[in-house]
């Protein structure tokens, strides 16, 4: 099962007894976590049939023990068990993974990484209940993240601002989240919610973000560029320069393959750049205008040594303000 089918079915009161949570990426398994202790057992009857513990705290014999005992006037035990990883002994849960009983509804959250899959144990848990891995979304994934995540609290983004979110946020599932939730208080139904939306709402500053840094390199609008640098190094610790430089390097990257693969149709270089809407091949068509191959070439070798100055290399007590400038003004003049 995956993410969202759990989910449904956890809402809807029909868990299934087992579901053993594992992966590197915390958010997905909160979520159904929370979702759980919403859901599954109702509020009057939480003192007695919704039990959470901790595996560095609590023995693995109390946790089947607890598995073992029939709800207390209701029709569900919840035993929700958290930082699964510090208990060493699952093994002796083999036999309850076989044969769980079907009142008690047992999720472990095992964070941060995975089982030893060689385990007897564990591979009892893949064949006899839901095992749902929780991998983290790789940034060319997050605006489409962040658009379904929207569509979930009825929010409708315009592409251009769910790219911005991705940009200004990063991978950071829960923040993203969390400003949805926000929107969704804000924000008119039906309201379509466009860049101004977001700059304004979540305190993105428009003219001074790498969103639009990307804009006017692609436009090669010098004299933006360089506006929107200092003002962006002036707030550095809005924008670190070295997620700010793989922002950067990956750009003149799509640039340099559209502009070797001009003739392709949208739909290929959408596959091509890995990007989610069809809107932005429009913006990196018209880059690869503005570039010829040598100039792409240079900046992705500019962006390189400033990648490893802004890691200490070959440079001393440096600020990472001086570095960004000094970077875009070169950048500027290829």
């Amino acid at each position: 099962m995956d993410y969202n089918e759990i989910l449904k079915d956890i809402s809807k009161g029909q868990a299934k007894p087992i579901y053993f949570l594992t992966g590197e990426e915390p958010y997905f398994i909160d979520s159904i976590m929370h979702e759980a202790e919403q859901s599954l057992v109702p509020v009057e009857q939480r003192d007695f049939n919704l039990q959470v513990v901790y595996g560095k705290d609590t023995p693995i014999k109390l946790i089947l023990e607890s598995c073992r005992q029939f709800p207390f006037m209701g029709d569900r035990k919840l035993i929700l068990v958290k930082e699964a990883q510090d208990i060493k002994d699952w093994e002796v849960m083999d036999s309850y993974f076989k044969t769980p009983v079907p009142t008690t509804t047992l999720i472990i959250a095992y964070k941060n990484k995975k089982p030893d899959g060689r385990s007897a144990w564990v591979k009892t848990v893949k064949e006899k209940t839901v095992y749902f891995e929780s991998k983290a979304i790789y940034d060319n994934h997050l605006p489409s993240f962040i658009t379904s995540q929207a569509s979930r609290y009825q929010l409708k983004l315009e592409p251009e601002a769910a790219t911005l979110m991705a940009e200004y946020i990063g991978n950071d599932l829960s923040q993203i989240d969390n400003e949805l939730q926000k929107l969704k208080v804000n924000i008119k139904p039906n309201e379509k919610i466009t860049i101004d939306i977001i700059t304004d709402q979540i305190g993105i500053s428009k003219e001074y973000n790498i969103y639009e840094l990307t804009k006017v390199i692609s436009s090669r609008d010098k004299r933006k560029m360089y506006l929107i640098s200092r003002n962006m190094a002036i707030y550095i610790k809005n924008n670190p320069l070295i997620p700010t430089i793989v922002t950067l390097f990956n750009h003149f990257v799509k640039i340099w393959l559209t502009k070797t693969n001009i003739q392709k149709s949208d739909a290929e270089l959408m596959a091509l750049l890995k990007i989610p809407f069809a809107t932005f091949v429009k913006e990196y068509r018209e880059a690869a205008k503005n570039y010829n191959n040598e100039s792409i070439l240079h900046a992705i070798h500019i962006l390189k040594e400033y990648d490893l100055k802004s890691k200490g290399v070959d440079v001393h007590n440096v600020n990472p303000e001086d570095l960004f400038i000094e970077m875009m003004l070169k950048i500027s003049q290829i």
